[in-house]
């Protein structure tokens, strides 16, 4: 029996890569997370930008708390077994009118693992609906590997612009609207992106990747956080920071991050690693 999502739940996922909106954080438990970022943001000059965009979970406390919810962490063991990494983490924020957005992708075709599957779990700080830029995905295209290719552009919020070479059917896509303390759960295959923001409001997002141990990576070593159940060696695990802005974790995330940018401005789209389409 599932421990947080209902069996129709994981039915929906299973067939459609999808799951949206579930419920996670008490109003308190958001606000008091909202407060936490206000104050994250200030500390760095205002606006999230560069290597603290990626897995700040490693020198913050109360973000690593967050990532290891426990109601969070049943939804996803729910999905894909007792055994859970956190592979990578990173901040989605769109500041108002603005023209940010993220192409249409999808996240296995960059993590370079040997089996396509795990999960991202999309944490809202804020409303997210259509008017702000919400994701959408398009059901059903977490079954098959799709070619990509790295489409730079100056308000694409992906490091690579990595975009499907696939022709979206806007008529297709579903919106995750979202108010704050909830979340959505996508498929690493299924193509998901987002427009930009056009209302008055920001639209915040912890956008949390999770696999489960027994996957490893193709090519180069990677970190990542075991967050339940157990390991299996094919990472190099990552410590709990033991307060914000932990000296020693500051100094991790910082080699961490470096290491992980590199690996994965390297790596080879999923359709080039297994020739599978």
């Amino acid at each position: 029996m599932p421990k947080m999502l209902s069996e129709a739940n994981v039915k929906q996922f299973n067939d459609a890569g999808y799951l949206s909106p579930i419920t996670i954080f008490t109003p308190d438990e958001m606000a008091n997370y909202r407060t936490r970022l206000g104050e994250f943001e200030t500390r760095e000059g205002g606006k999230l930008a560069g290597g603290v965009r990626n897995k700040p979970h490693l020198f913050l406390r109360w973000l690593y708390d967050l990532v290891r919810h426990p109601k969070l962490l049943d939804a996803v063991e729910d999905l894909i077994g007792p055994d859970i990494l956190l592979f990578h983490a990173q901040w989605f924020i769109k500041e108002p009118n603005t023209k940010d957005f993220v192409s249409f992708h999808q996240d296995s075709a960059y993590w370079a693992l040997n089996e396509a599957q795990g999960l991202s779990a999309w944490v809202a700080f804020e409303y997210s609906g259509p008017e702000n830029g919400c994701m959408q995905v398009i059901p059903g295209t977490h079954t098959v590997a799709l070619e990509h290719e790295d489409k730079l552009a100056k308000d694409n919020m992906l490091w690579r612009g990595q975009t499907v070479k696939h022709e979206i059917d806007p008529a297709k896509a579903v919106d995750f609207v979202l108010q704050p303390g909830q979340m959505s759960m996508h498929h690493a295959r299924i193509i998901h992106g987002s427009g930009p923001n056009g209302s008055g409001s920001r639209r915040i997002g912890y956008s949390i990747r999770y696999i489960p141990s027994h996957i490893s990576r193709l090519g180069a070593r990677e970190s990542a956080m075991l967050v339940r159940g157990k390991d299996r060696g094919n990472f190099d695990l990552e410590p709990a920071p033991r307060m914000d802005y932990d000296p020693d974790g500051v100094r991790f995330h910082a080699e961490m991050n470096r290491r992980y940018m590199d690996n994965y401005m390297a790596a080879q789209p999923e359709t080039l690693l297994t020739g599978t389409r």
